[in-house]
């Protein structure tokens, strides 16, 4: 019995001892050739590095070492695709070897490897995650540029690596073709103009990208002039004036505008002149965002010679929405508009018009519909302030276009209320007040127009657009009355050559037997190219 136990124990010992020595075995065979694949390396003896690693990962494919190396191998060696295919196998498992996802990358962008874009681009993900490698993340972002759909991932990658980087003129580079692809003009140009500083010679492909994202926003210079005619008692009013108008960017986010000049106002009495200035800045945050203010002081009217309005804009793919505030001048009289004195010697009109605002536009199918509702104040010498509340509606249907020729169906819908009737000349105890100014208590102008525009091949183009206005005014010292009025606007574009453009318009306007006004302003365009 002791016997057996004996020769059991035996032969567990014996078992164990050769199993023992068959994994030391193993052991030794698969450090022996890890040592001779390493030194091969190291003597660029890439094949028999090869053949070494390969006899390791066949015995231990978990063998991280083993597996990475006889990628480097195979590289070193030329044998480009069986370096992918092992790299491919080492990264499935451990990816968290930033350098080789980087080189891994860079071999797909082998042109024969355009087939595995997806691939290339999810190793440079991959690296990134583990490295921020600004050289990497470079030529990641570029790949990405190259299609419209990535081409906001494009930014974003280009944006770290001028965080790291601020003067890489390729990163500038890149946004600049990103943000043109995305439509931000402003920002392309903005990014076009760093690379070109940080860079002694700008490519070809970045000159006529600036050239192209600048233009429409050339510097220019205009001669402005223009003329206004109301003949009608008591609201006669005459004028002219001539100027001249500058357009530049100051930087590629904002455009401003400076005009100065001479005007000239009369009617059968009296006249007033004086120098103008106008200042205009626009500042764009965004395609979709913009703020335009704009600032100007007449030196005609008696006294109270300033206007400016300020304007949010939002503009949509679907909806524009367009708050602001404005001040402006009542063109409804001499008096309204440079003050009068009446025959007791008191100054009376000067009025002035504050509005809060909002446009709103959209489309309804094919109808295109603006909506402006109001609220504000005028105010006027010798008068108390008069409050005004309304809403202008424009809707605009294509009605047919060939060849040159777009026809159009409009409908105008003007609704304002005033607080009192202040549009009396003379000091009196009775209304209308002697505000100098047009302000019936409720006045609704409806004109149902065509809109007829012609364009012609050398970029001309004439725009006629009339209609008769059904008018409604309720006046507190006359019975309402609805009345008949007319709308007619003109205006004629013609390029005299590259740089010089001519534009006239006119408008008429008759506010039933109250007034009739008639418009003219011309401009003579001069652009820097």
């Amino acid at each position: 019995m002791w016997g057996c136990r004996l020769c059991t124990l035996s032969v567990l010992f014996f078992i164990s001892f050769w199993a023992a020595g068959q994994a030391g075995a193993d052991d030794f065979v698969e450090s022996w050739y890890m040592s001779r694949g390493r030194s091969s390396l190291e003597i660029e003896n890439y094949k028999a590095a090869i053949e070494a690693f390969e006899k390791v990962v066949e015995r231990d494919p978990g063998n991280r070492e083993a597996m990475r190396s006889l990628g480097v191998a195979y590289e070193k060696q030329g044998l480009k695709d069986k370096a992918i295919e092992q790299f491919d196998r080492y990264l499935a498992r451990w990816d968290d070897d930033a350098d080789i996802a980087f080189a891994q990358a860079r071999a797909l962008e082998w042109s024969r490897y355009a087939y595995r874009e997806k691939d290339m681009l999810k190793y440079y993900r991959m690296g990134l995650k583990r490295k921020n490698d600004p050289a990497a993340r470079l030529r990641y972002a570029t790949h990405l540029a190259r299609h419209k759909d990535t081409s906001q991932e494009a930014v974003a990658q280009y944006d770290k690596v001028l965080d790291a980087q601020p003067r890489n003129a390729e990163a500038h580079r890149g946004l600049a073709k990103a943000y043109a692809w995305l439509g931000q003009n402003d920002l392309a140009l903005y990014h076009a103009n760093l690379a070109r500083q940080q860079t002694k010679r700008e490519s070809g492909d970045l000159t006529a990208l600036r050239q192209d994202m600048s233009k429409g926003r050339e510097p220019a210079v205009e001669g402005v002039m223009g003329m206004l005619a109301q003949p009608e008692k008591p609201y006669e009013l005459y004028g002219f004036r001539m100027g001249t108008r500058g357009k530049f960017d100051i930087t590629p986010f904002t455009t401003t505008k400076v005009e100065v000049g001479a005007e000239h106002f009369w009617n059968s009495s009296e006249n007033r002149s004086g120098a103008y200035l106008s200042l205009g800045n626009q500042v764009r945050f965004n395609p979709s965002n913009r703020f335009d203010a704009v600032l100007e002081y007449h030196g005609a009217p008696r006294g109270d010679g300033l206007a400016y309005k300020f304007e949010y804009a939002y503009d949509g793919q679907s909806l524009s929405i367009r708050p602001g505030v404005k001040r402006e001048f009542r063109y409804d009289s001499f008096a309204a508009l440079a003050g009068s004195r009446a025959s007791s010697g008191q100054l009376i009109g000067l009025a002035r018009s504050t509005q809060f605002y909002s446009e709103v536009a959209f489309d309804v199918a094919a109808l295109h519909v603006t909506v402006t509702p109001f609220v504000g104040w005028v105010t006027a010498e010798q008068v108390k302030s008069n409050d005004q509340v309304g809403v202008d509606t424009k809707l605009s249907l294509q009605l047919w276009q060939q060849d040159n020729w777009e026809i159009a169906g409009e409908y105008l819908f003007y609704l304002t209320h005033y607080g009192e009737n202040q549009g009396g000349l003379q000091p009196s105890q009775r209304e209308p007040f002697a505000g100098g100014y047009f302000s019936p208590q409720v006045f609704i102008n409806q004109i149902p127009r065509l809109a007829a525009t012609y364009s012609m091949e050398n970029k001309d183009e004439l725009y006629v657009a009339a209609g008769p206005a059904l008018q409604y005014i309720d006046e507190a010292t006359k019975s309402a009355l609805f009345r008949i009025g007319g709308d007619v606007h003109m205006a004629y574009t013609k390029h005299i050559s590259k740089p010089w453009l001519f534009k006239v318009m006119a408008d008429y306007t008759q506010i039933a037997s109250i007034y009739m006004r008639i418009q003219v302003n011309g401009l003579l365009v001069y652009t820097f190219y």
